[in-house]
């Protein structure tokens, strides 16, 4: 493999624990800069100091550690949106205020549609003033609307936080956009839109929005040309949950996130093609450099791309200054350079995936091809597909196991097909989407391809089919995650370095993993009541280890998507549902619940806990002064006017008052 640069992986160790202290620990940005600016200091002393010695002291490379941890720390606080002076949010002054915003891209979604807006100007309407500010948001819009991707619009400044999950173990998409860069979002119906401008239709303006246009009037039917279009442009918007599920369970999911499998088989088909520029080498690489990160942009830079396109280009100019090119050093290099520019790509999960299964075939492939390495070119191509598709499983399953609790036991019988047709199927379709282009796509080759993907599809719902071999509801922490990798790795040092210490370390990494797995287990065996925020709804749960219990009205709450995640989380293996009671002793907790019927008179009862449920006209005053609770919950049945009315009266009164609307689901 050639010698590898241990100091660029120590580089990017030191920047990575700096971006996740800034993350856990909430240290503000001006406490970096001061120490950052004490450690420039004494880097520069240490500097001065050493060039005057024959061997460099410690002082010197500590400061640089430290530096660049103090610079991954910086460059993740700089992201936030009160670190930046022109971000659009500290310019609005009122909700009158508005906003010109260019719309970048359309986000999956089946109950509205959402798209990632880029502002460009806030117009304050008290002085008519019109500044340049930047940033992004999300905007929502009706399903129905026509707004598309391209168009700029002029809106009302009515930007909200994008909210927190109000129930425990749903998904945060806050967290999720936060990571995109993307803080605020706006609700907008169209009648609130005061100005549109059409997106402009040339190709030069916007590239990739023609292309999928050109693509989408090309004649596919609708479930290929959403995969086409996932398959080679990287937009998935348009793909069904079916077809999503169906791949994931099959562990073909990275098929539809063009990523450096995609990439890699484009420097491929531009070498193949400029190999009449083999003595004019550096106009090749030149080209082939401005074809992987055209191909980039094409695809909207997503964090897998960019990762892969910077890689690529480190290997094609290693090879056009005919040097060895060390995998390893590669993948250190271009995982340091990425979290410099961007330090939120750590937390993407496609960008984690992406370097795990980069990292695990640059480890282990090698050790497969001296085991053996066959002279037979097909059955080679064959050893090399299972091979790959192994050491890049490797390296993923941590990551798979903890984000989506499934383990796929035919990955390699989809992989064995799809790797080499994948080649195929993208170098045919960019041949396509030119066709398409330039409106001279026939329609026997729109048939073909369509036929071709038509086969895929159907080969993956096959795969997907067989139950018996995917492993579902396997939950992992984050602490046995790092044992697993801890494992991983101490298993390659032992193949590597044959040293009984890593015999060692093996053992420790599976006892640590054990006693994790174990904790976890007994942590989720203690005995918990919830009082759920389900708009409309009263829904109380309690769980008994492995048992939940759910009281409400409606039998069909138990189908409650979000009741996947809990399960999983949780460790619930069997759900009951009973009708709501006004009465309930759980854990040595009375509670009352007071509905619409307003039944309350039991001071003999005298609850802990009193939760006020489906708007019931009762006077909070007098229903205090008989029953005397702790604590009064109101969930999100319950009109606004009313919890307002509450909450006033309980301040009065001084007692504890909890609105599951705002604070999320009340736990005890």
């Amino acid at each position: 493999m050639g010698y590898t640069n241990i100091k660029i992986l120590k580089f990017s160790i030191a920047v990575l624990c700096g971006i996740l202290t800034a993350c856990y620990t909430k240290i503000e940005l001006s406490y970096f800069l001061i120490s950052a600016g004490i450690t420039i200091l004494f880097f520069l002393f240490s500097f001065f100091r050493s060039t005057r010695q024959l061997y460099q002291e410690s002082y010197f490379g500590i400061s640089c550690y430290v530096l660049l941890f103090l610079f991954g720390s910086i460059s993740y606080q700089l992201k936030f949106p009160e670190n930046q002076h022109n971000y659009f949010s500290h310019f609005i002054t009122s909700e009158n205020d508005l906003l010109s915003i260019k719309l970048k891209e359309e986000l999956k979604t089946n109950f509205q549609k959402r798209f990632i807006a880029e502002v460009d100007h806030i117009i304050s309407t008290k002085n008519d003033v019109k500044t340049a500010v930047k940033g992004e948001m999300l905007i929502a819009l009706p399903l129905q609307s026509k707004i598309e991707v391209g168009q700029k619009l002029i809106i009302p400044a009515l930007v909200q936080p994008i909210r927190s999950p109000l129930n425990p173990h749903q998904f945060d998409y806050s967290e999720y956009m936060k990571f995109q860069g993307i803080f605020n979002q706006i609700q907008l119906s169209e009648d609130q839109i005061i100005y549109i401008k059409n997106r402009e239709t040339s190709f030069m303006a916007n590239p990739r929005t023609s292309l999928l246009k050109s693509l989408t009037s090309a004649g596919f039917k609708k479930e290929e040309l959403a995969v086409i279009k996932a398959l080679i442009l990287g937009d998935r918007t348009s793909i069904s949950d079916k077809i999503y599920s169906e791949y994931a369970s099959a562990g073909a999911i990275h098929i539809l996130a063009v990523s450096g499998l995609h990439v890699g088989i484009v420097l491929l088909l531009l070498n193949f093609i400029l190999k009449p520029l083999q003595q004019l080498k550096w106009i090749k690489f030149l080209i082939t450099l401005a074809g992987i990160w055209a191909f980039a942009l094409l695809t909207g830079f997503s964090a897998s791309v960019v990762r892969a396109s910077l890689m690529f280009s480190l290997i094609a100019f290693g090879l056009q200054i005919n040097r060895k090119v060390n995998l390893l050093n590669t993948i250190f290099s271009a995982f340091f350079v990425l979290i410099l520019i961007n330090p939120f790509y750590v937390f993407q999960l496609g960008f984690q995936l992406s370097f795990a299964a980069v990292f695990s075939i640059a480890l282990f492939q090698p050790k497969f091809n001296k085991l053996w390495y066959p002279n037979n070119k097909i059955i080679r191509l064959l050893y090399q597909t299972i091979t790959v598709s192994i050491c890049a499983q490797i390296g993923v399953l941590p990551l798979s196991l903890f984000y989506f609790h499934q383990f796929p036991g035919l990955f390699l019988l989809t992989n064995i097909v799809i790797l080499p047709g994948l080649g195929v199927l993208l170098i045919s379709g960019i041949f396509v989407l030119i066709l398409s282009v330039f409106g001279i796509l026939p329609k026997t080759l729109i048939d073909l391809y369509s036929f071709l993907i038509e086969k895929l599809n159907q080969y993956i719902a096959w795969i997907a089919s067989q139950d018996a071999f995917i492993f579902r509801e396997i939950h992992l922490s984050v602490p046995a995650v790092i044992f697993l990798f801890g494992i991983i790795l101490s298993s390659y040092f032992l193949l590597q370095l044959k040293k009984r210490k890593y015999v060692f370390y093996v053992f420790c990494g599976i006892i640590l993993f054990q006693i994790s797995i174990l904790f976890e287990e007994y942590e989720h065996s203690s005995e918990e009541i919830f009082i759920l925020n389900k708009s409309g709804s009263t829904l109380i749960a309690e769980k008994k280890s492995e048992k939940l219990t759910l009281y409400g009205n409606k039998a069909k709450d138990t189908n409650w998507r979000y009741f996947e995640n809990f399960k999983l989380e949780e460790r619930i293996s069997n759900i009951e549902f009973h009708k709501l009671q006004n009465f309930y002793l759980l854990k040595e907790k009375r509670i009352l619940l007071i509905d619409s019927t307003t039944l309350y008179n039991f001071p003999e009862f005298n609850p802990d806990i009193l939760v006020l449920s489906n708007s019931p006209k009762v006077n909070l005053n007098r229903v205090i002064q008989v029953l005397e609770p702790t604590m009064i919950v109101a969930d999100a049945s319950n009109y606004p006017s009313f919890i307002q009315l509450w909450k006033a009266t309980c301040a009065n009164k001084k007692i504890p008052f909890y609105q599951t609307g705002k604070k999320g689901a009340f736990n005890y």
